[in-house]
């Protein structure tokens, strides 16, 4: 059995025959994950990230992250004043829209904003919509995103979430993009920020999350 990248526990593999990929499924937490046989290179991810053609002009995109907004900040207990969109991609739409609601905003993305972040770098408010899917490891990854959360600050997250059901090998649309490496459930990522000492404080049961750093 292959341990979870999530929380270690073991998990059962499966074929999918469609993808011709291996998947692992673990037995603790219901994390999904690819078999790192599955990986893309660097190269065909940012090609695939390329092709992302998302602008302010996008109605449609920019009313999912308006949605996304309105959940988180309605969770957040705090007064938000600096925030940063980790994994901004291409085109930071959800930045510009942090900026329009008031918030010091700063970016952060692994081929479109590279810069380091400086160690001491703490924000109220970290998003990341649409990037822990693509990671290996995302314990490590939301340890990431806790060190530059402020103490008190919260951390919102959006992927799509698995119902554990036989369609995640059927017809589920979201496992067919080959830089997508981990899907997961609330109960994933409770289990990541108890782990992380995060307080996990909801979530809308389709692809949002909403922690918290403690004081």
């Amino acid at each position: 059995m292959t341990p979870c990248p999530a929380c270690t526990a073991a998990a059962l593999s499966f074929e999918d025959v469609q993808l011709h990929c291996t998947t692992h499924r673990c037995t603790r937490c219901g994390l999904i994950f690819k078999d790192r046989s599955c990986f893309p290179t660097q190269a065909q991810e940012l090609k695939k990230y390329r092709e992302h053609n998302n602008s302010l002009e996008n109605a449609g995109y920019v009313a999912m992250f308006e949605q996304f907004l309105d959940f988180a900040l309605a969770h957040v207990p705090h007064r938000v004043r600096t925030a940063l969109d980790y994994g901004s991609g291409p085109a930071p739409v959800l930045a510009q829209l942090l900026k329009r609601r008031g918030f010091e905003t700063a970016i952060y993305d692994k081929y479109f904003a590279p810069d380091p972040l400086p160690e001491s770098a703490r924000f109220d408010l970290v998003t990341c919509t649409e990037v822990i899917e693509h990671v290996a490891d995302p314990a490590a990854f939301l340890a990431q995103l806790k060190a530059h959360t402020e103490p008190g600050g919260t951390i919102a997250l959006m992927t799509q979430f698995h119902d554990g059901s036989e369609a995640f090998y059927r017809t589920w649309w979201y496992r067919r993009d080959p830089t997508h490496l981990c899907f997961f459930t609330p109960r994933t990522l409770q289990t990541l920020a108890a782990s992380l000492g995060l307080e996990y404080i909801g979530d809308d049961g389709k692809k949002i999350a909403v922690l918290q750093n403690p004081s």
